[in-house]
């Protein structure tokens, strides 16, 4: 009758200890969901117009499908000539270097000089072809819903020979 009396009163504590460690939990739990809430609340109350989407490994519904992919290396970043785009370029010269062989000299923003030779890259594309009086980039561009279309733009040294062309 004792031991019995032990086991009852020994499982009623250990179930007691139980329920505890559950309440404490649940407790610490509303205590960090409080701590994100007040955080919120600041931000809320700091800049009550800007919404603040939690993706959480979804799509942004906010994100309009229409502009395209973004792209995946920053232009800042990126240094030199391969950092510009060919609209931010304009063709000074080129040099023959012999056997058919040309090096085209372009002026980017502030003036700033670039050589380039055939295959180099620029953001948005790269050059393709020199010739003695123009050079032809391949424009990569990307369109609607994360494709992408290959355009040559040409550039010439003496733009009243474009107008002739």
């Amino acid at each position: 009758m004792k031991i019995l009396i032990f086991i009852l009163i020994f499982s009623l504590c250990f179930g007691y200890s139980q329920d505890a460690r559950a309440k404490n939990d649940k407790k610490e739990k509303k205590v960090e969901e409080k701590a994100v809430s007040s955080d919120e609340q600041l931000q809320q109350e700091l800049d009550p117009g800007v919404f603040v989407y939690k993706p959480d490994g979804r799509r942004d519904p906010f994100k309009n499908l229409l502009s395209g992919r973004d792209k995946p290396l920053n232009r800042e970043a990126l240094e030199g000539i391969a950092g510009l785009t060919i609209s931010e370029l304009s063709l000074e010269g080129i040099m023959g270097l012999g056997s058919g062989e040309f090096k085209a000299f372009l002026k980017g923003p502030k003036n700033h000089p670039y050589d380039v030779s055939v295959g180099d890259k620029v953001y948005d594309g790269e050059v393709v072809e020199i010739t003695d009086n123009s050079i032809v980039f391949k424009q990569i561009l990307t369109v609607a819903l994360g494709g992408t279309k290959e355009r040559k733009v040409v550039k010439w040294l003496n733009p009243e020979e474009e107008v002739a062309k």
